[in-house]
C-alpha cells in the first residue's frame, strides 16, 4: 500500500508547485529533538504490520500532538522502499490499548518535522519542508489535522505553505543523516 502511494505522491509532486514569486515564511526552532534510541517492540509491531514488511529501518519520537496523557509517535522510514527523490515517508501513530493505531501516511517527508503549537481539530500543525522532484526552491507546508488524519502528502491541498511566521519544536533531527535509526531484521 505505501510503496504505490509513494509514487503517486511523486508524481502529483512535479506538478504540484506553488506559483512562482510567492514569499514563504521560515519557523523558528525553539528546541530540537535528535530520535529516540530505545526499541519499543509494541511500535515495531505496528509499523510491520502497517508496512507488510518484516524488515525495515525508522527513527521515532514521542510527540504530544493532542492533549492526551500519552505521546504520539512520529515515525520516519529512510529505506529505499519508502523514499524518492522528494522525501521519505513518515507514520503518525496513536497509542491505543496497549499498542498503536495508525493516523496518517505522509510521504515526500524531510526531517526534521516542526511541530506547531496552532492546533487544529485538537491536533497540532505539523510543518514540512518540500523540496526535490522538481520543486526550486523549497519551502514549507503546514499540515492540519481534518478531524481523522494529517494530510497525506504536503505538495498539494489541503496541505499550504507556510506564509505568517510559527514558531515550533523540530523533531527527528538528524534521521534524515542516519542519525539514531534502528534497523529492524525478521
Amino acid at each position: 500500500m505505501l510503496p504505490s502511494r509513494y509514487l503517486i505522491a511523486s508524481l502529483l509532486l512535479s506538478v504540484a508547485l506553488p506559483c512562482s514569486g510567492q514569499t514563504f515564511s521560515q519557523p523558528e526552532v525553539v528546541r530540537r529533538f535528535a530520535p529516540e534510541t530505545k526499541r519499543d517492540p509494541e511500535l515495531e509491531q505496528a509499523i510491520r504490520k502497517e508496512l507488510g514488511a518484516a524488515s525495515f529501518s525508522y527513527a521515532y519520537n514521542r510527540v504530544h500532538l493532542t492533549n492526551a496523557a500519552a505521546p504520539e509517535v512520529l515515525v520516519y522510514l529512510p529505506g529505499h522502499e519508502w523514499c524518492g527523490s522528494g522525501g521519505c515517508t513518515l507514520l503518525v501513530f496513536t497509542p491505543a490499548a496497549g499498542n498503536y493505531r495508525l493516523v496518517t501516511s505522509i510521504t515526500l517527508v524531510r526531517p526534521p518535522v516542526i511541530v506547531s503549537p496552532h492546533r487544529t481539530n485538537g491536533w497540532n500543525d505539523l510543518i514540512l519542508f518540500v523540496s526535490g522532484g522538481g520543486i526550486q526552491p523549497g519551502y514549507r507546508a503546514v499540515l492540519s489535522f481534518d478531524g481523522k488524519s494529517y494530510p497525506d502528502n504536503p505538495t498539494v491541498p489541503p496541505a499550504a505553505p507556510l506564509r505568517d511566521p510559527v514558531k515550533g519544536n523540530a523533531y527527528l533531527v538528524g534521521a534524515e543523516k542516519g542519525e539514531s535509526v534502528i534497523v529492524v531484521k525478521p
